[in-house]
């Protein structure tokens, strides 16, 4: 058990790191300013700030790769102290394009105190960031000038054709004729740096480009190509240009040469003067190499501190699921020193949730109370968490019912929705120290009473009764497929959540399994009870019968909500062919109440069959079985069931089932034996009805075995196979509590 805390405290730890993730990403993306076209933006400051100034000077700085602290700590107190006015970057200023990156660098980068502004390099464009760094510094190739000075940036990145920038190139050099100083920065060197010319062929542009551009520079005089690549300074005079390489200010330093530098421009009536600043010389080497495995460590987890929380996360919820599997195997055999017998069923609390009870007459209030009073019969007590209604009903077990306070009750289901987040129901819960919660509904006072069992540590029996997907017309939104997808979602979620499901036929138990539910399920159908039917007399049946029908005329009867899941549509329609097609004078009763009522009526009236079918409205369950008893054929169309259970009651008032080929229809109706199973086709329906209605011998065959099948449903029977059910859940949830 303690092991199952840790567990659950590890997980809550996880989720909460998770939680704080996306948390701070909203906070970045709603809260925190956003910024675009800085270089725009700082180019402007910078002719604002020099305006009037016979002097100026800037620092050009290569490979920053997103090191903020090396930049912060070496290379802005160096610009400080050399007092330039402004800095620029010749190129791979972040680690790759990220977003996040561009975030870092633009936090650090706030802090110079003076205007900057980048130019692209390959590492700008990875990952996906051109987008990044176009929205926030701009064009990949600009220019602009100062007094005396022009700047001409290229895009050696590989994101602009150097086709289109040559033709652009020409024309700037043409504008730039009348500048004193003329300068070229780009992120690629266009020479091989003295030493190097093997290993630094990925810091070069192609030799084709290369000499294209020499020659370009060389006709316009330029008076220095600036570029970084190398992680060096180095200046080269060819043809009257100057090349600088501004070495590295940032990044790891993978040689024992290599400096954290930059180079400082500085422009005055003399001419220009290059100077290359570096940082504090080397450390000692084992010291260096230390702080190389420092810098990389910073860079990884300063850079990505949340995208490794994320990978944290994610990582240890698969540790987790892992260590859950390895303690899941240690019960995958029961602890057999418990024997079933110590536990009593006689002395067993069991407590019931549910969102639909009596005095609301449908399938699941009345399979509930068939088991409530199977139970209370071997002793066991029960307690049903289930609505008050604000009708008046005299409630025979009222002490075993808690009437939970409803917010209001929906007009198109006349179900109260009760108030979950009312103190009567905890309280009345933990008063009632129940062994065992049975839970009827996957969601509202179904997920209430799982929440109070999880947290009692108390085990959970589900029953499966209805089909969700069948219902989602009932929530006002548009997107049926998607509303099917969340109940089938719901239930999943729901039912792994309990240590067993009871589903009442074995295609509902397939369902879930195709859905994937892996928890414990049982196939035990609903119960009726054969007693109901045995205190109606002959006479009494016979009265009845005389109330709908002639003497020589067959009755037939349907049991079912008047709701569109029901598809009463194509009972009346199918109904209306069986007349046409036989000469066996018959009635149809229709049994039930609901939305669909008075609609139903009216296509009914308009297609003349008012006479044939009848609408008898809601019965008491008492006088159901009086009318299937008083019925000889049972008649069905619905889709939505899971079990039928009207179809089992019908047969055990001895009438065989005509009924629509589908889930619980296929697990109880046997063809030729207790009814007939059709495809959705009224002309297929009403041909298997006109047919059993001219047959009164096989009609009379068939009502004899639906009452023996009948008998197999004893509530008897299945409360035993239930209460068999709890002990062994109980004893699951022993053995693993130990």
């Amino acid at each position: 058990m303690r092991r199952k805390v840790r567990l659950k405290l590890c997980l809550f730890f996880l989720l909460s790191l998770l939680f704080i993730f996306i948390a701070y990403r909203i906070y970045l993306f709603i809260y925190e300013k956003d910024y675009e076209s800085l270089n725009a933006y700082n180019i402007e400051k910078i002719g604002n700030e020099m305006r009037g100034k016979t002097s100026l000077s800037f620092a050009v700085v290569g490979n920053i790769r997103n090191s903020m602290r090396i930049f912060e700590q070496r290379i802005v107190p160096l610009m400080k102290e050399t007092e330039v006015d402004f800095m620029i970057s010749s190129g791979n200023a972040v680690y790759d394009g990220a977003e996040g990156k561009y975030r870092l660098l633009y936090r650090g980068l706030r802090k110079l105190g003076i205007p900057y502004i980048l130019a692209p390099g390959k590492n700008e464009v990875e990952d996906f960031g051109s987008k990044n760094f176009y929205r926030h510094f701009g064009p990949f190739f600009f220019s602009f000038h100062i007094d005396t000075a022009y700047f001409i940036f290229l895009d050696a990145s590989g994101m602009t054709s150097w086709k289109w920038q040559y033709k652009w190139l020409q024309d700037e050099l043409e504008k730039a004729e009348s500048f004193q100083y003329r300068f070229v920065f780009l992120s690629r060197s266009l020479l091989p740096f003295p030493g190097a010319e093997q290993k630094g062929q990925r810091f070069m542009l192609d030799e084709n480009t290369s000499s294209m551009l020499q020659g370009i520079f060389s006709k316009h005089d330029i008076t220095a190509v600036i570029s970084n690549g190398y992680p060096s300074f180095n200046e080269t005079v060819k043809n009257g240009v100057r090349y600088i390489v501004s070495g590295g200010g940032g990044g790891l330093l993978l040689e024992k040469e290599e400096q954290y530098q930059f180079v400082k421009i500085e422009i005055s009536e003399d001419g220009v003067v290059a100077r290359n600043i570096r940082a504090s010389g080397r450390m000692p080497f084992y010291l260096e190499n230390l702080e190389t495995v420092k810098l990389y460590l910073h860079s990884f987890l300063y850079m990505s501190l949340f995208n490794m929380i994320l990978i944290i996360s994610i990582v240890g919820l698969f540790i987790l699921e892992i260590y859950s599997l390895i303690l899941r195997q240690e019960h995958l055999y029961r602890d057999f020193s418990i024997g079933e017998a110590e536990l009593d069923i006689a002395s067993l609390k069991v407590a019931m949730f549910t969102n639909n009870y009596l005095p609301f007459v449908g399938g699941v209030p009345l399979s509930i109370n068939r088991l409530f009073r199977g139970l209370r019969r071997l002793g066991v007590t029960v307690k049903i968490f289930a609505p008050a209604f604000k009708q008046p009903w005299h409630d025979p077990d009222s002490d075993s019912i808690i009437r939970c306070p409803a917010i209001f009750t929906p007009r198109s289901f006349n179900v109260p929705i009760v108030n979950i987040f009312s103190r009567k129901i905890e309280k009345e819960f933990r008063v009632f120290d129940c062994d065992l919660v049975h839970i009827h509904h996957p969601y509202w006072l179904g997920k209430k009473g799982l929440r109070l069992a999880r947290k009692q540590g108390i085990p959970v029996v589900f029953t499966y009764h209805t089909r969700l997907e069948r219902y989602t017309h009932y929530i006002p939104l548009p997107g049926t497929p998607i509303k099917n997808l969340a109940a089938h979602f719901l239930i999943k979620h729901f039912a792994n959540k309990c240590d067993a499901i009871i589903t009442p036929t074995s295609s509902t138990e397939e369902y879930l399994r195709n859905l994937g539910v892996s928890a414990l399920i049982e196939t035990i159908p609903t119960g009726i009870i054969l007693e109901d039917y045995k205190r109606w007399l002959p006479g009494q049946i016979l009265n009845l019968r005389k109330q709908y029908a002639e003497k020589n005329e067959l009755l037939l009867i349907s049991v079912s909500r008047l709701a569109k899941e029901k598809n009463l549509d194509f009972l009346i329609d199918a109904v209306s062919k069986v007349r046409k097609l036989t000469g066996t004078p018959f009635k149809c009763l229709l049994v039930g109440d609901g939305p669909e009522k008075t609609r139903l009526t009216e296509k009914v009236r308009s297609t003349g069959m008012q006479k044939i079918i009848r609408f008898i409205g809601s019965l008491t369950p008492e006088d159901v079985i009086r009318h299937y008893l008083a019925s000889d054929l049972f008649v069905f169309a619905s889709t939505s069931e899971t079990q039928g259970m009207v179809l089992v009651e019908a047969m055990a008032g001895g009438c065989p089932v005509v009924a629509v080929r589908a889930s619980g229809v296929h697990d109880v109706v046997e063809d030729g034996y207790n009814g007939f199973k059709t495809a959705e086709s009224t002309d297929s329906w009403a041909k298997t009805v006109s047919n059993l209605l001219n047959d009164r011998e096989l009609l009379k065959t068939l009502s004899d075995n639906s009452r023996r099948y009948a008998a197999a449903y004893e509530v008897e029977k299945i409360t035993e196979k239930i209460t068999r059910l709890y002990r062994h859940v109980l004893i699951l949830n022993k053995s693993q509590n130990l």
